[in-house]
Formats: C-alpha cells, structure tokens, sequence
C-alpha cells in the first residue's frame, strides 16, 4: 500500500550530514540485513523477543539521529552504547534460544563489533 509520503519508494532521506556518518550507515546497514531474520522467529516470540529487538533497533536509529543533531554529542553516544549493549544481549539471547543459527550469530557479532568500535572511537574523540 503507498500512502504517497515517499517512504515506500526510497525517496525519503534522513538528514544530509546524517546519512554522511559511517555509524549511521553501517548501523543502517545492519538493520536491513538482520530485520528479516529476526522475522523467522517462532511466533511465540513475535510480541516479545521480535518485537524487543526491532525496538532497539529502532531506538538506536532514532539516538544516532539526534545525538548527531546535538552540540554536545558525548552524552548521546552513551546512550547509544547502552542501547547497543541490550541489542547485543537480544542477538545473544536469540541464539541460545535457538532462533539464530550460528553463522547468523557470527555474522550479527561482528557486525556489532564493527559498529561498537567505531562508536567506541566517536566517544573517545569526542571526550577528550
């Protein structure tokens, strides 16, 4: 269904300077790739585990977004690890469970790895 606002065909874009950040698009990138396995989970999971981990997903969007808005960003980065945090326990909750395989997992690590660094980097920039 197009409601005609753009999402639907791609045409909507955040921010110029957001869509620049390499936290925002690796971030971006990891969502588009795990949203759909995350849609394989059982459907007993679908209102809790599923719905948590997109939840978070979203929220990260949502604080990369603002804290690149902001003047001073250090206190939003740290939100941002703390959110990065709870979605590293869904992945891992996930794959205990069972509704990961292990070359999801391992791929899904690494990806958080990459983004943890790289977040890891914006922090200590910016806090000295």
């Amino acid at each position: 269904m197009n409601c005609g606002t753009g999402f639907a065909e791609g045409k909507f874009k955040p921010s110029n300077s957001v869509e620049k950040l390499i936290l925002y698009q690796k971030f971006t990138d990891f969502v588009d790739w795990y949203e759909p396995i995350v849609e394989r989970y059982p459907a007993c999971q679908k209102p809790a585990l599923c719905a948590e981990t997109k939840n978070t997903c979203y929220r990260i969007i949502r604080l990369i977004i603002q804290t690149n808005r902001r003047r001073d960003m250090l206190p939003g980065l740290y939100d941002i690890d703390t959110e990065l945090q709870v979605l590293r326990y869904h992945v891992r909750h996930a794959h205990k469970r069972r509704y990961l395989s292990n070359k999801s997992y391992e791929t899904a690590a690494k990806k958080l790895v990459e983004i943890g660094k790289i977040l890891g980097g914006l922090i200590n920039k910016k806090g000295s």
